[in-house]
Order: C-alpha cells, then structure tokens, then sequence
C-alpha cells in the first residue's frame, strides 16, 4: 500500500492544514459536490468492522509504514477511484477552473458507467480521451492536452463558448449495449440538453436529475431502461425541463405526476413502456404542455376530463394498449388548439361525443380499434380533418353527408363498422381524397360515378358490402389508382378499361362478384401490378398475353371464370409466387415456360382441359410448394426430375390420363405430406418395404382409380394377383448362358476403375477444398465428421433454405448442419461471405440457435453449423400428432421467446439484423420446449449464391427471391416494393401467432383462394370480441376462457396490418406478450405456464 501512496505523492498536491497558520489560502468556492482541488473525491463512509481508519492502515504507531494486502478494502477503494482521481489532479494540473474539473469528473463517470455493460464496438467514446491510467501503471501527462478544456471536442459534447461548460451531450446510436447512466452526470450543472437514444441503455434514471436547474431537454428513448420515473422532491422537480422524451423503454409503476410547478414542459413523451394505473389529474394543470403522449403503455381508468384544461395542447396520444374505462370525455371539445387526436385501441365505449366538432383546428382523428358506437356525429364537418379513421368499432346508421364538407380530407377509413346506407353525394367535393376504405360493413346501392372522376383517388376498398351495378366507368382515369378491392360484393358488368391509366396500379382485387367480358389487354401492359384476383367471376375470352409477363407481381388469380384459349407463352414474372388459372375451360400443353418462375410457391391448373404430358420444365420451379394438375387430360408419363421439388408439399394429379410407373423416388421427396395420383392409367407396384415418405401417410382414396397400379396394404388389388396375372401365358425367356458372366465382369471393372478415379479425386481435393471456421473453440468437431454427416439418412429437414443434416460430435454431442443451395460464393466476393457470416456468429440470445461456425468449398458449397434442437420445428409439433401437448400456456411462452429474438435482432443488434424469413418451421424447440429462432439472415446469403456474378448479382440482390420468404407469410407490401424491413418480420411473426391461436396452416386449410390472415379477418372481422375468437381457437386444445388467447389473437391481427406503418415494433410486441405472461402466471392452473 505504502508503494502507491509513493506513487501518488508526485502527481496529488499536498493537502495544508486548515488549522496550519502556514497553509495556503485555497480558491474561492472550491469545493463542489464533494472534490476540492488537491484532494481525493469523497471516499464513501465505510462500517467499523470493515476496515479502520485510513490513516491507521497507512502508517502504524511507531511511524513505520504497514505492508497491506492487494485485497484490503483500502486497496480496493483506491483502485476503483484512481481512474477519476488522475483525471482530477492532471485538470488541475494543468490549471483547469473548479467547475471545468466538475464536468470532466462527470464526464469520466459517464463514460465508464456507459461502458460498463460492455459496448460491443471499441469506438464507443473512444475519443473521450480522459487521463486515466495506463497498462503499464503510469499516467497520461497533461501535457499531452492541446487545452485543460479538452473535453469539448469530445464527440456527442458542446460547450458554452464562454465558460466551456457542457450545455449538451448526444449520443445518438451509440452501440453502449447495458451502459447505465450514472447519478454524477448531475454535476454537469450547465447542462440544458441530454441526449442518449436507440443504444440499448439499461439501468434505471437518476433521481438526482430531476433536480437539475437548467435541463429543458432529457430523451432517453429507444432503450432498456427500467425502473421507474423519477418522481423527485416537491420542488424543485425538473424545474426547467421543456422537453421529456422516454419512449419504448421498459418503465414500470404509476406515470409521475406532473403539474403547476412544470410551468416550462410543453412536451411529454411516456408512451412505449410499462406504465400502469390512472392517467394523473394534475396533468391538467402542465399549462404549457403541447405535445402529450402517453401510448403503448398499460393505463388503465377514465380518461380525466382534467386534461380539457391544457389549452394549448396540439397533439395527444392516448392509445394502443391501454385500457381505458368508458368514453371520451366531452370537455375534450374544449381543447381549442387540438391538432391530432389519437385514442385508437384503448377498448373506449360509447359514442363520439359530437363536441369534438368544435375543434376547429383538428387535422387527423384516429378512434379506431375500440367499442364505440352510436352514429358517426355531424359536427366532425365543422373541423380541419384531413384524415379520419374511425374502423373496427360498433358504429352505426348512415354516413352523415356533413362529412361531405371537408375539403381536406385525404384519407377515410370507416371500415368494420355496421354502417348502412349508400356512399354520400356529397362526397363528389372530396376532391383531396386519396384513400377511401368503406370495407365490411352494410352499404347498398351503387358506387356513384363521381367517384371515378376524384382527382386523387388512390385507395378504394369497398368489399364486402351489399353494393350493386357497375364499377365507376372513369375509375383509374385520373392516373393516380393504386388500390382497388370490391371484393364479395354483387358487381356486375365491364371491368372498366383505365385502371391503370397512370401506370401506377399495385393491387386489383375484384374476386368473387358477377363481373364478365373479357380481362382487359391493357392490364397485361401494367408493370406495376403486384396482385392480381380476378377469381369467382363470370369472365370471359383469353388471357391477355402480358399478364403472366408482369415483373413485379406475385400473385394472379383467374380461377373459377370461363375463359378459354392457351395459357401464354410469355411467362417471365420473376416475382410470381401464386399462379391459379383453375375451373376454367383453358386449353393446350402446359407451358414448359412456367419453369422460369424461380418463386413460384403455388401452381394451380387444375379443372381445365389441358393436354399433353408434364412439362420436365417444372422441376425449375425450385419454391413451388403446392402443385395441382389434377381434373384435365393431361397424358404421358410423371416425370421423375419432379422429385428435385425439394419443397414441394403437395403434389395433385388426380384424374388425368397420365400412364407408366410410378417413379418409386417420389417416396425420398421429405416434404411431401399429400400426394392424389388417384384416376389415371399408371402402373407398378409399391411393396410393403416400400411405403415411406408420402407413400406410407396416403390412402387408398389417392391412389384408386389405376388398374394397373398396386400399393401393397393400401389399394385393393391385390399384389400377389397383379404379378401373376401380368406372367399369364408367358413363357420364361431364357438368357444366353455366356451374357450373365460378362455382364457382371463388365460391372466390376467398371467399378474397380470408378473407385480408383474417386480415391484419387478425393485425395487431391480434400485437404485443400474445405476451409472451416468454429466460433466456439471447445467444439470438438473435425471436417471429416462434418462430411461424414452428410449422407441421406442423417436428414432431419429440407425447404428453401436448404438441407439440414443431424451430426454427432467426438465428445457424444450433436449439432445440426445446414448444406446451402446452389453454389458457393465466387473468391472476389467469398471474403464478404465470411464476414457477414461471422457477425451472425457473434449474435448471442437465450431464444436464438447459436450458429456454431461455417465451412465452405469454392467446388462444393457452403455449410452453416448450428447447435440441434431435439424438438424439431414449432411448425412441426403444432401440426402434427403432437399439437394437443402443446397447451395454451406453452403456446403463449413460444411466441413470447420467439418475439424476444426478434426483437433481439431488430433493436439490440449492430449492425441490425432483418431476418426475412419468420415462419413456424423456423422456430425451433430444445429438449425443454423453448423456443429458438432459427435462420435468421440467411435470405441475403441465398439469394446471393443464387445471383451468379456480373449483373446478373445485382439485379438479384435488387429482388428478393423465395427464400427471403414463405408464401404465406409474406407481407403485402414486399409484393411491389421486393424489399423487406422490420415490419416484414413483424407480418410473418403474426402469421405465426394466428397459427399458434388456431392451429391452421398458413396455406391449405381453406381452399385456393385464401390464406389464414385473409381467413381470419373474414371470420373474425372484429378482433374485440372474444366470442368470435374463441371460435376459431385450436379445437384441439381444450377450452379456456377468453382472456390471453383472445389477446393473443388481436396481438397477431395487429402485427399483420396492411399498412405497415401501422404494425407495432417487436419491441412493442414482447411488451405486450410479456404482460400477457404476467397474466397468465397468476391465472388458474389449467392456464399456468409450464415451468
């Protein structure tokens, strides 16, 4: 001890003292929360059994010195507070002011408290260059500072020219993964702005900043801070604060109470956390409060009528998870500066109070999502309403033609409501009108033609209503439509020929109406299209030849018409993943041009009267998941390159006229769930040994109808009977005695030389083909044990993503190894490769299969190691046998892990991470049931390896192939954009959570025509009432009360929105879920978690 006592004695002034008459005079106002110049900050007061006094420990007695050990408390102490001293005494040192040594102490603190959870890049504050000390024990000099004020040109710091005290800190982005931030930043008492958003903060905030004298701005958003808010002493209480900005943390307990002695805060912020109980009714008297957002948080009460008092509030949020008693208070017409107003999915009652027609400044009204209900007021025609949206509620009786007079309205939304009547005529003044949703309610009559003739029109949804006659025939003249869907209504006449006049037409939905002539021909020159369903018509003439030619659409739908002729011959649209032309009376071969269709997921010809045999073609189609041949005259033989569907799970080519064997290799295809070859002309036989894969789960039903066709134990033929019968009358034909010999000579020099060829080949190119890279260095695992894994009967999955084998470590562990399709990466960009597969080896979640390493071969391929879950798939369990084990409580903690991946991914990583390809199958389950998410980033890789080199790479990069996604859990919107965010992710993770609720498959269960989310939003059209979801729950499961599973559901219906702007974050989704699990853990037994 006494050594470092020494050392210090050469950089620390002496201490005089004060009762010394020789002491020199120290500077006025030295002392400043606790540091004076020349000595140590203050040592915290330590208990008396714990150690001694200081000076005792220093030097005994006698005066000799006393050799303590490194683990004395003293000793400790000391080497925690060196690195704030040296920073300290070097200012001093070189003649900093007190106040200059109070924040570059504040400072030092906020750097080692912000890096204190481990910032994962090494530039995290690294120019916060504060003298400290060095590895090799010394001190950075002071000398080596241009000035003693340094600080200022720190990153993220401002200073005040003429004191240089810090007035702002903004660390924006900062990677400070589990910094906290510490209760000295205090000391910084100039500072007026603090700023440390999207850097995955956690902690909880200082109390002693709310004493602060001159902050007026504090964000803290986008972080895990937890805790709660500061409620402060009576005064002062953030006396200067303007601005709070909190959103999307993880703050618990009541919202702080605000009131008359913020007279500055005119912006306030809590939303996005996990604040509960009343909304305060002292936030009333915040008089210059502005902004007020308290959204996506747990509330719960009456909305006080006390905030009617804020004057000068222009913008208040209130919804999107709470949950609010009763309604909106009316004192709300009293908010005379009100601009937005945004109340949606808080479960508010009753009606909307027609005094919110007197705010006449109001811009944009969102009420959606709740239980309102009564008429849509009259009044609202009286504000400034550009956008109003008032769908999923219980409103009622006819749209008030008041609404007409808003003449800057862009966007009405009054969908799934019990709206009646007929569109207003009034609304032919709506000449801003851009998006006008009139969806699932009783409207009748017609679709006035002035709606054809509005300038801005770009939306119109009116499906499923009780509406007649034609579509408006100058619909799409104005250029600007985007959207059209009249679905399910009784439309008759013309499809109007200038939808896509402007060039700009995305989706066009016209299913099942009475619709007939022929499809337009301008609709094949429309690029834009990305959804076409014209299904359930009565459409006539051929397909126009651009159609299937379209580059950005996904989707076509023509079945159930009567249109006739060839399917074209030009078929390039690289997007295309669903393709039914079925139940019409189209003629001609398939199309071997189909094969172009890299994405295509779904094949549907089925109920025509083609000709000609299978097109090999098709086995190109490497995403094609369904294909359906069956009801025409198709004839030949199946072609056996159709078992390279290597995702293909179902294959129907019922009642055709095809012949010859079938191919036995059709059994290997481990994918294929459903196989109908039922009514043909083929032949063979299939012997008990024989029945696995597809063959061993079918039934008689799918292979009836074929004399010749035997499949032992399943068809009623008897095998036994077949073999004699086809040896009737025939005599044994006898081989010459001298060609069996030579035919088995031939045969073993042949192998003989093939065996050596291999050897050799293998000798050559081993040692050098396979470079592996292991993330974790205890993995007892070598590259021949990898290859050896690598044969058929090691396969536990295949799909898009590739194939995944079973392999056994040396040390009796087992990881799972993922072959890649298509080839490896070219060398220019195989370092690119690497890299980016090594950051996905860095990324470590509980929820997240930890990719273990990655092996690559510029002949063979790339492989991806990953640790192997013995559950198998979420996809797998819920439909299969063992669904029913798979309870509600266990169903709710799988989506809760999986939405903590994702949410891992998209918020805590960095660089972020998309992981484009969300489905049940990719959430796999350990020995425990938890949940892992797999494959996350690998879509990029894939479609990369896919891409070729030239410009063929960067056109592919520009879209994104089916393996950065499964039909059926694609978003809408990637349909015309081809690009994917996180609101991509969020859709598919819906998809799963109506899959977990129900226990239906995305696709299959519900016909060609429609998916599960379609399927739900027709069956539940209001997600609020938990009798209709109640309905549409897993029968297998049994019943339980509504409560989480019906929450359950409306979170999975919120995550596949439309508009992706309006789907939550998963940050927001693990809120939401994480409360549910709260719920369920204090639920019966029946419902409890399994620990």
């Amino acid at each position: 001890m006494h050594e470092v006592v020494h050392a210090l004695s050469s950089f620390v002034p002496p201490v005089a003292d004060p009762s010394s008459s020789s002491a020199p005079a120290l500077p006025s106002r030295v002392r400043r929360r606790g540091l004076v110049v020349g000595e140590f900050p203050r040592i915290p007061r330590l208990s008396r059994p714990a150690l001694r006094p200081c000076a005792s420990c220093a030097r005994n007695g006698a005066g000799e010195t006393q050799q303590l050990p490194i683990s004395h408390p003293c000793c400790i102490l000391l080497r925690r507070l060196l690195p704030q001293l040296l920073a300290v005494t070097a200012a001093a040192a070189a003649g900093a002011s007190a106040p200059e040594i109070d924040d570059l102490y504040a400072l030092s603190k906020l750097k080692s408290s912000l890096l204190s959870g481990g910032a994962r890049s090494s530039a995290s504050l690294a120019d916060w260059d504060i003298p400290s000390s060095s590895p090799s024990g010394g001190v950075s000099s002071p000398a080596s500072h241009h000035h003693h004020h340094h600080y200022c040109n720190f990153s993220g710091i401002t200073c005040d020219a003429s004191d240089n005290r810090v007035v702002a800190i903004n660390l924006t982005g900062v990677p400070l993964h589990g910094g906290v931030l510490p209760a000295e930043v205090s000391l910084l008492h100039s500072l007026s702005s603090l700023t440390i958003t999207s850097c995955s903060l956690s902690g909880s905030i200082p109390a002693s900043l709310a004493s602060m004298p001159l902050l007026r701005h504090l964000n803290l958003s986008n972080n895990n801070i937890s805790g709660i808010f500061p409620s402060g002493p009576p005064a002062p209480y953030f006396p200067s604060l303007e601005v709070i900005e909190v959103y999307n943390n993880n703050l618990t307990g009541p919202l702080p109470k605000f009131g008359r002695l913020q007279i500055r805060l005119r912006h306030l912020n809590l939303g996005g956390n996990y604040f509960s109980g009343g909304i305060p009714d002292e936030y009333g008297d915040v008089r210059w409060l502005e902004y007020l957002w308290l959204s996506l948080n747990s509330l719960s009460g009456r909305v006080p009528s006390s905030l009617s008092r804020l004057k000068r509030l222009k913008v208040m949020y209130l919804g999107y998870d709470n949950s609010f008693d009763g309604g909106i208070p009316p004192e709300f017409g009293e908010l005379e500066a009100l601009v937005l107003l945004d109340m949606s999915d808080c479960s508010l009652t009753g009606p909307i109070p027609p005094e919110i027609g007197s705010l006449t400044r109001l811009q944009a009204l969102y009420l959606y999502r709740n239980n309102l209900a009564g008429k849509i007021p009259a009044e609202l025609g009286h504000t400034q309403l550009h956008t109003l949206y008032l769908y999923s509620n219980n409103l009622a009786g006819e749209i008030p033609a008041e609404l007409g007079s808003l003449k800057n309205l862009t966007h009405l939304d009054l969908s799934f409501n019990e709206l009646t009547g007929e569109i207003p005529a009034s609304f032919a003044n709506l000449t801003r009108l851009k998006l006008l949703n009139l969806f699932a309610n009783e409207f009748q009559g017609l679709i006035p033609e002035f709606v054809g003739e509005l300038p801005q029109l770009e939306t119109l949804q009116a499906w499923q209503n009780n509406l007649t006659g034609e579509l408006p025939a100058n619909l799409g003249k104005n250029g600007r439509l985007l959207d059209l869907d009249v679905t399910d209504s009784q439309l008759t006449g013309a499809i109007p020929p200038h939808l896509c006049a402007g060039r700009r037409l995305q989706s066009l939905i016209l299913m099942r109406n009475k619709f007939s002539g022929s499809i337009p021909e301008d609709l094949g020159n429309c690029k834009t299209l990305a959804r076409v369903r014209l299904n359930n018509n009565f459409l006539n003439g051929s397909i126009p030849a651009g159609l299937l030619d379209l580059p950005m659409n996904t989707m076509l739908d023509l079945s159930e018409n009567f249109l006739s002729g060839e399917l074209p011959g030009v078929i390039r649209s690289a997007g295309l993943s669903f393709l039914s032309v079925a139940s019409n009376s189209l003629s001609g071969p398939v199309p071997p041009q189909i094969g172009n269709l890299k994405n295509l997921s779904l094949l549907n010809l089925s109920a025509n009267a083609l000709t000609a045999g299978l097109p090999g073609e098709l086995s190109h189609c490497e995403s094609l998941t369904v294909l359906d041949l069956s009801r025409n005259h198709l004839t030949g033989e199946i072609p056996t390159v159709i078992t390279n569907l290597k995702v293909l799970t179902m294959l129907n080519l019922s009642r055709n006229s095809i012949s010859g064997e079938l191919p036995l290799e059709i059994r290997d295809m481990i994918s294929l769930s459903i196989l109908d070859v039922s009514y043909n002309n083929l032949s063979g036989r299939v012997s008990q040994s024989q029945l696995q894969g597809v063959f061993a789960v079918s039934g008689e039903k799918d292979f009836q109808g074929n004399p010749g066709l035997c499949v032992e134990h399943v068809t009623a033929i008897s095998c036994s009977y077949q073999q004699r019968s086809s040896g009737r009358g025939d005599k044994p034909r006898m081989l010459p005695p001298w060609l069996v010999p030579t035919i088995i000579a031939m045969v073993v020099t042949m192998a003989t030389f093939l065996g050596i060829w291999c050897r050799r080949r293998a000798a050559r190119r081993r040692p050098a083909s396979w470079k592996m890279t292991l993330f974790h260095q205890d993995l007892d695992l070598e590259m021949d044990d990898v290859l050896g894994c690598l044969r058929e009967e090691n396969v536990v999955g295949r799909g898009g993503a590739g194939t995944v084998y079973r392999c056994a470590t040396r040390a009796g562990g087992e990881v799972a190894v993922k072959r890649l399709p298509g080839p490896a990466p070219r060398r220019r960009r195989d370092h690119g490769f690497r890299a980016e597969v090594t950051t996905l080896g860095g990324v470590r979640h509980r929820n997240i299969v930890r990719l273990l390493g990655f092996a690559s071969s510029s002949a063979e391929g790339n492989l991806l190691l990953y640790e192997y879950m013995p559950s198998g798939s979420l996809g797998a369990v819920l439909h299969g046998a063992g669904a029913a084990a798979l309870g509600w409580g266990a169903r709710l903690r799988v989506a809760t892990e999986a939405a903590r991946a994702l949410c891992y991914l998209h918020h805590e990583c960095s660089p972020r991470v998309l992981h484009r390809d969300v489905k049940s199958n990719n959430i796999l389950l350990d020995a425990a049931m938890e949940a892992h998410v797999a494959d996350f980033g690998l879509a990029k890789f894939l479609r990369r390896g896919a891409s070729g080199s030239g410009s063929g790479a960067v056109a592919a990069e520009e879209c994104v192939s089916a393996v950065a996604g499964t039909f059926g859990y694609i978003a809408p919107e990637y349909a015309y954009t081809l690009r994917v965010d996180e609101k991509t992710d969020v859709y598919s993770f819906g998809v799963v959570l109506l899959e977990l609720v129900t226990g239906r498959r995305p696709l299959g269960d519900f016909g060609d025509e429609i998916d599960l989310v379609h399927w739900a939003r027709s069956t539940v059209p209001r997600p609020l009432d938990d009798t209709a979801v109640l309905a549409v729950a897993d029968p297998r499961l049994p019943p339980e009360p509504a409560g989480v599973i019906a929450r359950l559901f409306r979170v999975g219906m919120s995550c596949v929105r439309e508009s992706s702007q309006a789907r939550p974050t998963m940050r927001e989704v693990v809120h939401v879920l994480s409360s549910f699990v709260a719920v369920a853990d204090q639920a019966s037994t029946s419902f409890a978690l399994p620990v």
